[in-house]
């Protein structure tokens, strides 16, 4: 078992620039495969109860994403790209419930989450996603704390598999594929903080397991996305609904970034900066 946290980078700006696209260097990207220019973002949204409008550089680039989804990868280009977080329907001058600015690494495969911290602040953090291959009759497990909650505890079938993971951490480890209950309880000890949810780890599969919404507020629980076909290489994404990430809309975004070819500024407006890991190197 593996704990890394997440590397954050803080800094303020007075104004945001978004990378220029050609359009027709775009929708080759969008429609085929990463090139050295773009990186692989998958956004996951894990704020509960908020319909949110999702901006890129000024941009409306997901309208009405629904909490516990998660979009599929989008190539996004290599660079410095501000996200601003509004509930769904605001005015574009409406103060932002979240702005921050994301640096994508050209090569970088992961995931970023917008969820709160531990002082129950509304947070976007990154993630690079292990996709690499899984051995034969093996899942892997990547449980990442997004929640406003304290250090936990991670329950497979009522014993300990991950003993302790911090805010905006990830801890990751193999495991025999099969059917599992999984729960979460305090690091410290004490009774379990949510309902025990059963989840099938398929042969094959990554599981990015997520810890969202509000241990004070009662509201924890997982939202899941699996990748298969990683014996090989991955083939697929396997979502749900009710608390586990479905398939978002990401075509707003997709025609965002083919239709984005000038600088668009953000003047005054105060910046958390999120350094996206580069991917691992190809296996």
């Amino acid at each position: 078992m593996r704990t890394r946290p997440a590397r954050l980078i803080t800094r303020f700006v007075a104004a945001a620039a978004m990378a220029a696209v050609v359009a027709g260097g775009a929708a080759a990207g969008v429609a085929g495969a990463q090139d050295d220019q773009t990186g692989l973002v998958r956004v996951v949204h894990g704020l509960r109860g908020l319909v949110a409008d999702i901006y890129l550089d000024g941009t409306l680039a997901l309208p009405t994403f629904q909490p516990e989804r998660s979009t599929d990868p989008l190539p996004i280009p290599a660079g410095d790209h501000l996200i601003e977080i509004r509930a769904a329907g605001a005015a574009i001058s409406d103060e932002p419930l979240l702005t921050q600015t994301v640096t994508v690494p050209a090569g970088f495969e992961g995931s970023l989450v917008a969820h709160l911290d531990a002082a129950g602040q509304p947070t976007l953090t990154a993630f690079a996603d292990d996709l690499s291959a899984v051995p034969a009759g093996q899942s892997r497990l990547v449980v990442r704390h997004a929640a406003a909650a304290e250090d936990v505890s991670v329950l497979l079938n009522e014993e300990p598999a991950i003993p302790s993971i911090t805010s905006k951490s990830e801890a990751e480890q193999e495991l025999g594929a099969g059917t599992y209950q999984v729960a979460v309880a305090p690091a410290a000890g004490g009774s379990v903080l949510a309902a025990p949810q059963t989840v099938e780890y398929a042969d094959g599969t990554a599981n990015f397991m997520y810890l969202i919404g509000s241990q004070p507020q009662g509201t924890l629980g997982w939202a899941v996305v699996q990748v298969g076909g990683l014996e090989s290489a991955p083939i697929a994404i396997q979502t749900g609904d009710g608390s586990t990430l479905g398939s978002g809309d990401d075509g707003g975004l997709q025609v965002a970034l083919i239709a984005t070819a000038a600088l668009v500024g953000a003047g005054g407006v105060a910046a958390v900066g999120v350094r996206l890991r580069r991917a691992r190197a190809s296996r």
